[in-house]
């Protein structure tokens, strides 16, 4: 059965997040990407011009998906402490779940990357996809109508600080799940903790 146009591309990517999954992220290269689908160089080439291209077509699916979660875990929530922990507590599901997706999303857009003519680094996350606005204005919104923020400016800008603190955390348990070292706490334990300094039980 011929293939469609399409597929050409889907495999491409399967293939590259084989290779982060099995290798890590620094040995996602166009040739190791050509020899598991078992095409040329310039035929993946054809398909994504470039790493950030790549890159960028292999992370949209999962932060959009991380962003459809942490939306969700915000509108159920009736206070902003509810808000807080339900959204830390959802995208820590979410990442700890799958660890390898997590470094595809975080780590893999970092490495291997060089700067651009202007200086910025040519990386997805270069700049704040929109799924990852949308979730950011959907509790920022949510902040702003408990009372805990009178400016969306600030409950905004304390969205990204909750979100960035939580994907350090799961950085970190991320890198001991690599080296197989497991960490002095829980995972559970981790993100409670976290949780308690965010949103205190008492505030919810």
């Amino acid at each position: 059965m011929p293939l469609k146009r399409g597929d050409t591309a889907e495999r491409i990517l399967t293939a590259a997040r084989e290779v982060v999954r099995n290798g890590g992220p620094d040995r996602l290269t166009f040739d190791a990407i050509a020899e598991k689908v078992g095409v040329s160089k310039q035929a993946v080439l054809y398909w994504f011009p470039n790493k950030a291209r790549l890159i960028e077509a292999l992370v949209r699916p999962a932060l959009e998906a991380e962003s459809a979660a942490g939306q969700s875990a915000i509108r159920v929530s009736d206070s902003a402490g509810d808000a807080i922990r339900s959204y830390v507590t959802a995208l820590a599901v979410f990442h700890t779940s799958d660890l390898d997706r997590f470094r595809l999303m975080y780590v893999t857009p970092q490495i291997g990357q060089r700067p651009g003519r202007n200086g910025q680094m040519l990386t997805t996350l270069g700049r704040i996809h929109p799924s990852t606005t949308q979730m950011y204005d959907t509790l920022a919104g949510k902040l702003v109508d408990s009372g805990r923020y009178r400016r969306l400016v600030d409950a905004r800008r304390a969205a990204a600080a909750i979100h960035t603190a939580l994907l350090g955390l799961v950085l970190r348990m991320a890198m001991a799940d690599a080296l197989n070292a497991p960490l002095r706490l829980k995972d559970d334990a981790l993100v409670e903790a976290l949780v308690d300094v965010m949103a205190p039980p008492q505030a919810a």
